[in-house]
């Protein structure tokens, strides 16, 4: 009795200390969201992941069912964080478990967010339409999202705040994970997103996705950290295991709670509400609903401890929040850029297809080929979905960087890689379809297609192999002209190599020769019209020599021969000043580098962090291999220079330079060196635009880098659509890059942090490759990659303008040879109809 005596005066004395430390205190209640962070790969199989989802979805459900009818505080709430996750379980449901699924939705026990999954920032705008349309309209209509939840993922794009906005979500939850980033600024927090239309998003800055659980424990009961769902070494909690209910549990919660409390009050935290939320502590991602919480809030408001607690879900939990203290926050414009998005170019390979694939999709609902018939609408919206799900943040395995041979590491990255393999391979053969269609009734002939919004220049390269007799020009059947057909070395497949000058420098494999003359066969085609084609007919009769231009071009070279500065006629400056297309790599010089960069991560801008870097960061340029070769046409004129540099077997680039008007086309290829020491590897570009700022899109929403951006955001390296815009007096710089879309200014920025201009922002790194991160990504993409980059110097050039001439430097022409007479009508309909 005395014992009891004593535990209740010592309880007693804790409840006074806690009442004192609430008085101190304005929180007066916490709103508490629960869901399941949704990894699409990373603790399981992506595959596995998706359908341990929907298994959790079942589990919620059952619990917001069976809870229905008890007393409104003792009710289970569960909020789904991706719209993937309804979707395939929508589609997998039964009619009487949708009509639960609708009854929960209406009870308010259940929630369903608006995004389909926590996006990098790479989506072009066509993804952002499909991330919004996700499911069909009518369930979009009964689901009802009011709220979109951005987990992990430490920034999101205005263009997707604006697709949130044009479907009536008006609030954003952000859960950033704050390791090797984190947030813009002091969280928890909120403020107003301003976009550049005037419109306003509600923007809660949470603590971590899992951290409600670290107010009420002191301790993790996690372990593994990350074990497989299928690793029954392990198990998910059970009631009990944490959240107990006894009073000393509860009142050992409200301690911890009110520490954390008083952790962010002196941060900065003034209001009277706080929202948290909880995922489970199995491995924290992809995890199963904890039903037992429900129990413990039920709990500690009975014993009439406080703050209040509120189980809910995010949409209410959010309206909460912005009616409490949505006149007491801040506004903020500005892109909100991701620290992640260095991560996504250590698979270069496979970002280089799903851009492809974009440009391929996009040229097939071109005007140019009539109506998209609904089966070819119905393709290209299933292959914007993998493209999203390419670009959700998840990459790989936990273990992927740690040990990247692993059966796990590749089987996870392997289903990734195939949400770029995929619609690459489908969109082409999605455009090839919608160019017979169009092109086939034209009669026989050679047409090419420019299914782009602007002119194109350049030459159209064919197979050999394509043409069926000795061709040697074109006739233009709309003008009578006469184009010269030239011939190229190229492949000769499925045949041996009969000396070794029929094998080029890159081809090791020697097993078809790749440098074997009249392989390919190319033309010029000037100034074909947007969205339009031109009917050529192939003869065998040479054309005449054509005339050299008058280009007015003015070339400075270095002593290798390299060209340093191109200058066309009207232009006060050249196009390029110094080493364009200069190679570059960044290594780590350091024991256990990955956690070095940690610490450089961690000290950021501050004098440490300058100390690091210096010690331990190296740059490494390549350097000439020999003298520049030129090759002249009578429309551009071409230089190549092969490369010397310690991470490569070898490397090459290739400038390409109009004549007739202000352009240049950078190649840049190499083959890296296997090895899984982090690096990165930039291509180097210099304009003359001294100070100058440039113009870029992200979703096809324009910033200017470090004046457009939410303060606190990265601004070590952008995400961009693939173009920057230089604007001055003298004209307009356009940087055109087809396979890259990441760029940093004036230097390699190794978590500088930096908030303000660079000294020299006309110095543009393109990041070719980066494999930092110490898991999630990929550790070592080796072998053969090419990148290309264009540069174009207009007088004048607005933002939709450079949109448009971006997209057109990037496009390839479509080439179809018709011959042999009318494809027969059934062969149309069911081979060629989309």
């Amino acid at each position: 009795m005395k014992t009891i005596q004593l535990f209740i005066s010592i309880l007693a004395a804790a409840s006074v200390i806690a009442s004192t430390a609430l008085a101190d205190s304005s929180i007066q209640r916490i709103y508490i969201i629960h869901f399941s962070h949704t990894d699409i790969g990373f603790t399981d199989m992506p595959g596995v992941c998706r359908e341990l989802q929907q298994r959790y979805l079942d589990i919620a459900l059952d619990g917001v069912l069976a809870t229905m009818s008890k007393p409104a505080a003792q009710r289970f709430h569960w909020t789904c964080e991706s719209l993937v996750t309804v979707d395939d379980w929508w589609q997998a449901a039964s009619p009487s478990r949708r009509k639960d699924f609708l009854k929960a939705l209406r009870s308010g026990q259940l929630d369903v967010a608006a995004l389909p999954c926590n996006q990098s920032p790479f989506l072009d705008a066509a993804q952002w339409r499909t991330m919004l349309r996700w499911v069909p309209e009518d369930l979009w209509r009964q689901f009802k999202p009011a709220v979109a939840l951005q987990s992990d993922v430490n920034g999101f794009p205005r263009a997707g705040a604006m697709a949130l906005l044009d479907r009536g979500v008006t609030r954003l939850c952000m859960s950033i994970n704050s390791d090797s980033g984190g947030p813009p600024f002091f969280r928890p927090s909120a403020f107003w997103w301003k976009m550049p239309d005037g419109r306003r998003l509600f923007v809660y800055l949470n603590e971590t996705y899992p951290h409600g659980y670290d107010f009420f424990e002191s301790a993790h009961w996690r372990r593994g950290p990350v074990p497989f769902a299928s690793d029954t070494r392990y198990r998910p909690p059970r009631a009990g295991d944490f959240f107990r209910t006894d009073e000393a549990s509860l009142r050992a919660a409200h301690k911890q709670c009110l520490q954390q409390i008083a952790r962010i009050q002196k941060g900065g935290y003034k209001h009277n509400v706080l929202m948290l939320s909880m995922t489970n502590h199995w491995r924290m991602d992809n995890d199963p609903p904890f039903l037992a919480i429900a129990d413990f809030v039920a709990a500690w408001n009975k014993l009439g401890l406080k703050p209040e607690l509120v189980f809910t879900t995010a949409t209410k939990a959010m309206q909460a929040m912005e009616k409490a203290i949505g006149s007491d926050v801040p506004e903020h414009e500005g892109e909100f850029t991701d620290w992640w998005a260095n991560g996504v170019v250590s698979g270069p390979r496979e970002v280089a297809a799903t851009r492809v694939a974009k440009r391929l999709l996009a040229a097939a609902q071109s005007p140019l080929w009539g109506p998209m018939p609904a089966s070819g609408t119905s393709k290209a919206h299933s292959l914007y979905k993998d493209l999203c799900l390419f670009d959700e943040h998840t990459w790989g395995s936990s273990w992927s960087v740690a040990f990247p041979w692993t059966l796990d590491t590749q089987a996870q990255f392997a289903e990734k890689a195939m949400l770029a393999w995929r619609p690459m391979g489908q969109a082409e053969w999605l455009l090839s379809q919608r160019a017979r269609t169009r092109l086939l009734r034209e009669g026989e002939g050679l047409f090419v297609a420019n299914p782009s919004r602007r002119p194109f220049s350049g030459w159209v390269r064919i197979p050999a192999t394509c043409l069926r007799d000795d061709y040697h020009s074109l006739i233009d059947l709309s003008t009578g002209a006469r184009l010269p057909l030239l011939f190229e070395t190229g492949i000769r497949s499925w045949s041996a190599p009969k000396n070794p000058g029929e094998l080029s420098r890159e081809n090791t494999a020697a097993t078809f020769p790749d440098n074997v003359p009249n392989q390919m066969a190319k033309f010029w085609v000037e100034n074909l019209a947007p969205d339009s084609f031109v009917r050529l007919r192939l003869e065998k009769q040479p054309a005449a020599a054509e005339p050299k231009p008058k280009s007015g071009l003015t070339i400075q070279l270095d002593d290798q021969g390299w060209p340093v500065s191109s200058q066309w006629a009207g232009m006060k400056k050249p196009l390029f000043v110094g080493n364009v297309g200069e190679f570059s790599a960044v290594k780590v010089n350091a024991f256990a580098p990955r956690w070095l960069l940690k610490d450089i991560c961690a000290a950021g801008s501050s004098p440490r962090g300058d100390e690091l870097r210096k010690k331990h960061i190296e740059t490494v340029p390549a350097t000439a291999e020999g003298k520049a070769t030129i090759e002249e046409t009578p429309h551009t004129r071409v230089y190549v220079q092969w490369l010397k540099h310690p991470r490569v077997e070898w490397a090459q680039r290739r400038l390409e330079l109009w004549k007739r008007e202000p352009r240049a086309r950078v190649t840049l290829r190499f083959n890296r060196i296997s090895s899984e020491a982090p690096e990165i590897l930039y291509a180097g570009f210099t304009l003359p635009c001294e100070g100058t700022l440039p113009r870029v899109s992200n979703g096809g929403v324009p910033f200017t880098p470090f004046k457009e951006q939410i303060p606190g955001s990265c601004r070590d390296h952008i995400a961009l659509d693939g173009w920057a815009d230089y604007a001055t007096p003298d004209g307009h710089w356009l940087w055109v890059s087809r396979d890259a879309p990441l760029v940093s200014f004036d230097s390699p920025q190794i978590w500088t942090r930096r908030q303000t201009p660079p000294e020299h922002p006309e110095r543009l790194l393109a990041m070719l490759f980066n494999n930092f991160w110490y898991t999630n990504f990929v550790a070592d993409e080796h072998g053969v990659m090419e990148f290309q980059f264009d540069l174009v110097w207009r007088e004048k050039l607005d933002t939709r303008a450079a949109t448009d001439l971006a997209d057109a430097l990037v496009a390839e022409p479509v080439v179809l040879i018709n011959s042999g007479g009318p494809e027969s009508p059934i062969v149309m309909q069911r081979l060629f109809n989309p």
